[in-house]
């Protein structure tokens, strides 16, 4: 599973996709799906949205980046779809979430 971290570390800006990571580590996606869910808990699309929230998070709470800016930042096609993607994992919409950070 080190393996698995250390790609993501370096790669989770770059890519979302199960696949990207299988092949970086010279496996099938689905024998890394099942190896990190044995081992972790957690999937591999887990994981990565895991890591994508943590930095989204980091980077709302900057004055200095907008939500266009983080979104192209952590590589989404698109702000609407970066958007889509934090509320969901959220529940909350990026601008609520920088704009709650800014009365703290």
């Amino acid at each position: 599973m080190g393996k698995f971290f250390d790609e993501l570390k370096k790669n989770y800006r770059q890519s979302r996709s199960v696949k990207f990571y299988a092949d970086k580590l010279c496996v099938t996606p689905g024998y890394l799906a099942t190896a990190t869910k044995r081992a972790t808990g957690k999937t591999v699309s887990e994981w990565i949205s895991k890591y994508i929230v943590l930095e989204a998070k980091a980077l709302l709470t900057r004055r200095d980046m907008s939500v266009q800016q983080i979104s192209y930042r952590l590589n989404f096609p698109n702000q609407s779809f970066f958007g889509k993607y934090f509320k969901k994992a959220t529940g909350q919409s990026p601008n609520e979430y920088k704009n709650r950070c800014k009365e703290k």
